[in-house]
């Protein structure tokens, strides 16, 4: 039964994701004048469409994927509704729209999850542990922490993962203290393996206000997560055997799932809590500049606004084709992986 719950609950939130992320460049497309051929959930063979009028509407058998086929999109066409003869800054936005719905979901769930509680963890000091490195550095109580070497940090998440980062090392932190910044510098000390500052968080009765904040700046927050992800995957401080793909992802789901089935509400924040992460991974990622993702598509039409003519659409398809072709090499990979650690 679990099992069953799983597989619909990953269908559900899968289709969610891509329905979001589809819907933006369709909802861009139509209002920027372009003709939309079809707008498809899933990928394989067709289940079963609707739509008599010039956009086929779909629901394909694997539901992993989906698409908005758009007029002009990997060829030329003489259409003047199609993609290819529109300005450039009407295709980026149609390009872009897609990992904007996915982030702007992020955010709404933010909202839903944040809702949930009855106090948030603040980006001030409530207690100053005697004996530490924060009172030895001269952080106290009600101090709120601005920025953490430099970075900003509005939020108590943002607080916790810049410290954890930071390992032994020296840190600077800049508060605000009676409406003054105040630069201080904290170097931990290490206590049962693990470096402590000697400082907690306060904790503050949640209001609409608060959970706004939250929201508004937890979607930051975790873009900040994934682009950190990505950065240490290029520089080689995660390995690719690390990665997970959609077996992962449904191992994921299984856990909070029976989370969900044991404690209620708190298994249900779990799951929110990773829909959130899934639904803003993918808008990040749909932007990064490799062929085949819109990222690579918004590379070719910024070439194409700077030398102030198109790249040969058959190039461009070309090079698209290839980096479609490694991506399924790449998801071929992390699923074997994601097998291999089951």
């Amino acid at each position: 039964m679990t099992t069953v719950l799983t597989v619909l609950v990953a269908i559900l939130i899968f289709a969610l994701l891509i329905f979001v992320h589809e819907f933006g460049h369709f909802i861009t497309a139509k209002l920027m004048g372009i003709r939309v051929l079809e707008f498809a959930i899933g990928m394989g063979p067709k289940l079963f469409s609707w739509g008599k009028k010039e956009t086929t509407y779909s629901l394909r058998l694997i539901p992993i994927g989906g698409y908005c086929a758009m007029e002009g999109e990997d060829q030329n066409s003489s259409d003047p509704r199609a993609i290819n003869n529109k300005p450039a800054y009407k295709r980026l936005i149609v390009l872009a729209s897609g990992a904007f719905m996915n982030i702007l979901l992020g955010f709404v769930l933010l909202i839903v999850m944040t809702a949930q509680g009855t106090h948030v963890v603040t980006n001030r000091i409530g207690e100053v542990q005697v004996g530490t490195a924060a009172e030895a550095s001269g952080l106290l109580a009600g101090d709120e922490i601005v920025r953490i070497q430099g970075s900003r940090t509005p939020i108590g998440a943002e607080v916790m993962w810049s410290v954890q980062r930071r390992g032994a090392e020296e840190t600077e932190f800049l508060v605000r203290r009676d409406g003054q910044e105040k630069s201080i510098s904290v170097t931990p000390r290490e206590t049962d393996g693990v470096y402590r500052y000697g400082f907690v968080l306060k904790n503050e009765p949640n209001d609409f206000g608060k959970t706004l904040k939250l929201s508004y700046h937890g979607t930051f927050f975790y873009s900040k997560l994934v682009i950190g992800s990505i950065v240490d995957l290029f520089r080689g401080d995660v390995a690719l055997t690390e990665l997970s793909g959609p077996i992962g992802i449904v191992s994921e789901i299984g856990s909070a799932v029976e989370q969900t089935a044991k404690t209620g509400m708190d298994g249900f924040l779990t799951l929110l809590n990773l829909a959130i992460l899934l639904t803003i991974n993918l808008g990040i990622f749909n932007l990064l500049p490799i062929p085949a993702l819109d990222g690579g598509r918004i590379f070719f039409v910024l070439v194409e606004m700077i030398r102030r003519k198109p790249i040969p659409p058959e190039k461009e398809g070309v090079i698209h084709f290839v980096g479609f072709a490694l991506l399924i090499l790449l998801s071929v990979f992390v699923a074997v992986m994601d097998l291999m650690k089951f």
